[in-house]
């Protein structure tokens, strides 16, 4: 039964924080909660940011829930002010404005923020910039609208959905990356490689293998040093070189940290009744077992619903975790789930190509389990690729032709007898 007096404060107003606050409701528990932001605005999707830079949609539509949300789950906002510390033995929340405000449950979801580049001269800020908010957003879309070049620091989701955005606009673009191919954490080379011939078939000029010395200002452009000796000159520097997340606010409060704050599978931190959920807490991930921070929306809403509950009172854990990204590049579709790196020995690999169709499919197979798949071009079965991973799925049957013949969910449910 929910404890209907408890105070929930809730630090962050995204994917895990929303999905709290709906949770928390949903056992019917009628207690106060308190929704901490340090932006003054209403809930908006990152992930939309690059379609807004684009012009495919218009600023008002980043914005996913309205005021009509807040008063329909009675969410009292605090906008516009930073959580910066936390008082654990008073259960109480510090904000940059001296209020203190006092909670019964804490959730901590206040995501993560892009890793800036240390090597830019402070004269030359005005022409770099990463892709997390709206700010960002503005930033970029306003220098495309004029730019003649743009250089892009890593080959991640954050440069090639930029890029994606601002191709057809006439700008010369130049990719400047550390390994020796894109998408280093999401594919493989072979599929990689697909992927980087579209984007050099489509101008963008991509330089592997490459560091970044400094950035400096020259008259009102920016120019780019890499470690080989190359100056590229940009109207803006785009960062895309990854995410940090934001523990900041639990220093000195005993709350353990590692990459992310550390929960167990009900999302609660080292200290009693505080939670973490989405791209700032560090969980377990089903498939290695190791502790990790899965930095995906998908993921941002599991956690966020499974602490809600927590904190209502209810007894539930996070079944399920583990990477997963889709995302479409120049018309390419482009799953990874699960592992994305075979362990020497330990995982049997199945591959199909069809390169006339820009198809790939790899799956990597532990015992008669499915613990990670990328596909290309082909991924209309990605969602029972996933029940299978999450599920430990028997697939001895479709063992030989899972790679060249999308797994069928009705055979599937049929062989288990689930109806």
């Amino acid at each position: 039964m929910a404890e209907r007096y408890k105070k929930h404060v809730i630090i962050g107003n995204s994917a895990a924080g929303l999905s709290a606050i709906k949770a928390i409701r949903k056992t019917g528990d009628t207690g106060s909660i308190v929704l901490i932001s340090a932006e003054s605005c209403n809930a908006y999707s990152p992930v939309l940011t690059t379609y807004y830079i684009s012009g495919q949609i218009g600023k008002s539509n980043l914005f996913f829930v309205d005021d009509s949300f807040y008063k329909l789950f009675d969410v009292h906002r605090v906008f516009g002010h930073k959580a910066i510390g936390i008082d654990s033995l008073e259960r109480e929340v510090l904000l940059d404005n001296r209020t203190r405000i006092t909670y019964d449950n804490l959730l901590i979801a206040t995501g993560g923020s892009a890793k800036p580049l240390d090597c830019v001269d402070q004269n030359a800020l005005e022409f770099v910039s990463t892709l997390r908010t709206i700010k960002d957003a503005d930033k970029i879309k306003k220098a495309g609208e004029m730019a003649r070049e743009m250089v892009f620091l890593g080959a991640g989701l954050v440069s090639l959905q930029s890029i994606k955005a601002l191709l057809g606009k006439g700008i010369e673009m130049t990719v400047v990356v550390g390994s020796n191919q894109v998408l280093s954490q999401q594919m493989d080379s072979d599929s990689a490689y697909i992927l980087q011939e579209k984007l050099e078939s489509a101008g963008v000029n991509i330089l592997f293998g490459r560091g970044v010395e400094k950035v400096v200002r020259n008259k009102n452009r920016a120019c780019v040093f890499t470690s080989y000796g190359e100056r590229l000159p940009a109207d803006m520097v785009v960062v895309g070189k990854g995410v940090s997340p934001n523990t900041e606010l639990v220093n000195g409060t005993g709350i353990k940290v590692n990459k992310g704050i550390l929960v167990d599978n009900r999302m609660q931190t080292s200290l009693e009744n505080v939670f973490a959920a989405g791209d700032v807490a560090e969980g377990e991930n089903e498939i290695t077992g190791q502790m990790e921070v899965i930095a995906t929306w998908f993921n941002a809403c599991a956690q966020g619903e499974v602490a809600g509950l927590n904190m209502a009172g209810c007894s539930v854990i996070r079944r399920g975790q583990f990477r997963e990204n889709v995302t479409t590049i120049l018309g390419l579709e482009i799953t990874s789930l699960g592992l994305s790196s075979p362990e020497e020995g330990k995982h049997n690999v199945f591959h199909y190509k069809d390169r006339k169709n820009d198809i790939y499919r790899k799956f990597l197979i532990e015992d008669s389990h499915v613990v990670g798949a990328l596909l290309l071009g082909k991924g209309n079965d990605a969602g029972v690729i996933r029940h299978c991973i999450a599920n430990r799925i028997d697939i001895t049957p479709w063992r030989e032709e899972i790679a060249k013949t999308p797994l069928d969910f009705g055979k599937i449910m049929y062989g288990h007898g689930i109806n």
